[in-house]
């Protein structure tokens, strides 16, 4: 088992919603970084969520997603939105001088309800779930 930080996974909730804000706007390089951090931040906090509450390991980003599905975290709708952008990832880190941005922009706008639902999945999860949440260091508010 791993001790989670409350305070780290609050935080990187904190900055899906900060990417997901203004989105729309975005061109270029912030939209290149902007894709790319709304992809690692949220497989971040789902590793988290697995890690505390000691679910089985992920071998993928998208298991990690599968994970959080399976166990309620995420509904399944959202899980296929989240596919549907997680295929960029390749483009982001292998590809990126061939990009087709107008094409990645509108496959994560069509998505984007995912990440901006992400926060009140987690919240809800952590609110509806039987067992003590005690893999998880700092105090015991609310999240």
């Amino acid at each position: 088992m791993y001790f989670v930080d409350k305070e780290v996974l609050l935080e990187r909730l904190e900055y899906i919603d900060q990417l997901t804000a203004g989105y729309e706007g975005m061109e270029g390089l912030a939209l290149e970084r902007s894709s790319q951090m709304l992809i690692e931040a949220v497989v971040d906090v789902g590793n988290m969520i697995i890690d505390g509450f000691i679910l089985r390991d992920p071998g993928s980003y998208q298991d990690v997603m599968d994970i959080m599905e399976t166990e309620g975290v995420i509904p399944a709708a959202d899980n296929m939105k989240f596919k549907e952008t997680f295929k960029w990832r390749v483009e982001l880190t292998r590809n990126y001088t061939r990009l087709d941005h107008g094409q990645m922009k509108g496959d994560f706008e069509e998505n984007l309800s995912a990440y901006r639902d992400f926060r009140k999945n987690v919240y809800a999860f952590f609110e509806n779930e039987g067992q003590a949440i005690t893999a998880f260091k700092g105090d015991q508010q609310d999240v």
